[in-house]
């Protein structure tokens, strides 16, 4: 990894990847341009379901360019929404509405997943990871933003606040598998069985039972579930694997976060994680949502989020010198 001045005389990272070398098989990549077609097509229907009008820009990084849409909102601080593994910003349409009355809405396409970013470079470690979203919100123009993350973008948004937080206002994480504690066994093997079985029926059926009864309009949730499908079966990511985050790292999680656990998740101990949480994230609330599997529960997400928005930009506030 290099450095480089950019045009506007900032320093950014660089990787450089020899796409004729080993680095090109580090890159995500579309199983083929059928598999391309069928992704983007469920993925494009998926967003059918965002609340209009909807913008969108690509931001230039170090490891590809990466696809961001916008909803504008008021003057508040911006959320920043980072998608779960195999999904995509699509799974955020039923929240925008929610969060978008005072603040802008900006949901971000990850490199290296299925979608409309392209990798150039590869992703190894999770400080790669912070290096790329460092540079995305730099891109955008964010001084401050609230992080908000589901399952693989709930680790993402807390590695974030550990190790890049200047920019961080606060940081949210639903079911962030093994950050705060052990995948479950039965999890991994079931996850595996799914992918390797080449049913579709039985893919939708562990995928439908692992996301939970969400509370979302039953065609959305099934173009969801589509999307998320096509993209396991067609797209090969190759980001790192969820991490444990340590000690060290979740007490230096100093911005206000809100832990969110699903009671009948299926990827790991609800219990145990927000135990970790609490003992070790200074400023953290946590809940256990009972009933809830590893979808975001909607109602819950939009009644509970805009009011932690708002009391952490009065924590802000208060705590700014006079």
């Amino acid at each position: 990894m290099a450095d480089t001045a950019d045009t506007a005389g900032k320093t950014v990272k660089t990787v450089k990847a020899d796409k004729a070398g080993p680095a090109a098989a580090q890159i995500g990549s579309f199983a083929g341009e059928a598999a391309r077609a069928r992704i983007l097509g469920a993925y494009d229907k998926a967003m059918a379901f965002w609340p209009e009008p909807r913008g969108q820009q690509d931001v230039a990084t170090s490891f590809g360019t990466t696809r961001v849409h916008t909803c504008e909102g008021g003057a508040g601080t911006p959320v920043v929404l980072l998608h779960g593994r195999s999904a995509t910003p699509a799974e955020w349409a039923p929240h925008v509405a929610a969060l978008g009355g005072d603040r802008p809405v900006l949901a971000v396409d990850r490199v290296g997943e299925p979608g409309y970013s392209a990798q150039t470079a590869p992703i190894r470690t999770a400080d790669h990871i912070a290096d790329w979203l460092e540079e995305v919100l730099a891109g955008l123009g964010l001084e401050r933003a609230h992080l908000v993350g589901h399952s693989y973008g709930g680790c993402v948004a807390l590695n974030h606040a550990a190790h890049r937080p200047a920019r961080v206002a606060s940081v949210t994480a639903y079911e962030p598998p093994r950050a705060l504690a052990p995948l479950k066994p039965g999890f991994v093997l079931n996850a595996a069985a799914a992918v390797l079985s080449g049913s579709g029926k039985f893919q939708h059926r562990w995928f439908t039972r692992l996301i939970g009864d969400t509370g979302a309009d039953p065609a959305q949730a099934e173009a969801l579930a589509q999307a998320s499908l096509e993209a396991i079966r067609g797209f090969r990511i190759r980001l790192p694997q969820p991490w444990r985050m340590t000690d060290e790292e979740l007490r230096a999680v100093t911005a206000p976060a809100l832990i969110l656990l699903g009671g009948a998740g299926k990827a790991m101990d609800a219990r145990r994680a927000g135990e970790r949480a609490r003992r070790l994230i200074p400023d953290v609330r946590t809940e256990i949502v009972p009933g809830a599997g590893h979808g975001i529960p909607v109602q819950l997400l939009n009644d509970r989020l805009p009011a932690f928005l708002r009391e952490a930009d009065r924590e802000a506030d208060e705590g700014a010198p006079s």
